[in-house]
């Protein structure tokens, strides 16, 4: 049996069904290279579960997902995921070799960004396009579709959520800096201008996090303020066309 359970974006917002779950398992894993899981959490969790939890790597939900599932064939696994289980495509991939494998699986949901961070916002969650995600570039490695994601986005009068890398190297989140730098380059890379497209943008910390931070002012003061947000998981929210009712409520994230 395969327990997918989702931790949620805060501390302790395992679901109540999520965390007995946890405790009625022979075996329980980790994954913490699509968002990183503070220690206590894990510590929290262990004592909930009075057992050593391991963590694993990206390699072991995707290249060597039969032999990690192979823990669920003669016990009941459970594997701990960050945010909502299923938000992931990794996930997804995972569930359906269990199902190939004839491995029973249950699904435990929990908070995400993608939703926490929209209502957060104040902007309607109707008028968001699709989500797109700041990579971090390499010598042969520097895309930009999310450039043109976020200029689809805005042409079609939806706003954009913008979701920041993690470096798998050592799990750093990409910092809002940073963020900034790669989409200057995108724009430059594509001649793709969507920094002249929105006037105001949300910078958004830590969401359902201790030390919850967002602000919303024009580029040029995000990124002047961007080394408020070191250490947190950060992400973006592109703006398109913002009605009086969302700006009433957005504004009271004014820098």
């Amino acid at each position: 049996m395969l327990f997918l359970i989702g931790l949620g974006i805060g501390y302790k917002e395992i679901s109540v069904r999520g965390l007995e779950a946890l405790k009625s398992s022979d075996s329980a894993m980790m994954e913490s290279y699509t968002v990183p899981v503070p220690s206590d959490y894990v510590k929290y969790l262990e004592g909930e579960f009075q057992k050593p939890i391991l963590m694993i790597k990206r390699s072991d939900m995707e290249e060597n997902m039969r032999s990690t599932l192979a823990n669920a064939k003669n016990g009941t696994l459970a594997v701990l995921v960050p945010g909502d289980p299923l938000i992931a495509t990794t996930h997804h991939k995972f569930i359906d070799k269990a199902h190939e494998m004839g491995i029973e699986t249950a699904i435990f949901h929990a908070s995400s960004v993608l939703s926490s961070a929209i209502s957060e916002s104040g902007l309607d969650a109707y008028k968001f396009g699709p989500t797109a995600t700041v990579p971090f570039w390499s010598n042969n490695y520097k895309p930009t579709s999310f450039i043109n994601l976020i200029s689809k986005n805005l042409d079609n009068k939806e706003h954009t959520l913008l979701l920041l890398d993690l470096d798998h190297r050592d799990s750093h989140p990409m910092k809002l800096s940073e963020a900034f730098q790669l989409i200057d380059s995108a724009e430059k890379a594509t001649s793709i201008k969507i920094t002249g497209k929105s006037k105001k943008w949300l910078a958004m910390g830590n969401i359902g996090r201790e030390g919850q931070l967002i602000m919303y002012s024009d580029i040029d003061t995000l990124k002047k303020n961007a080394d408020k947000f070191d250490g947190k998981v950060s992400c973006i929210i592109v703006p398109s066309e913002v009605s009086f009712a969302e700006e009433e409520s957005v504004s009271s994230h004014s820098v």
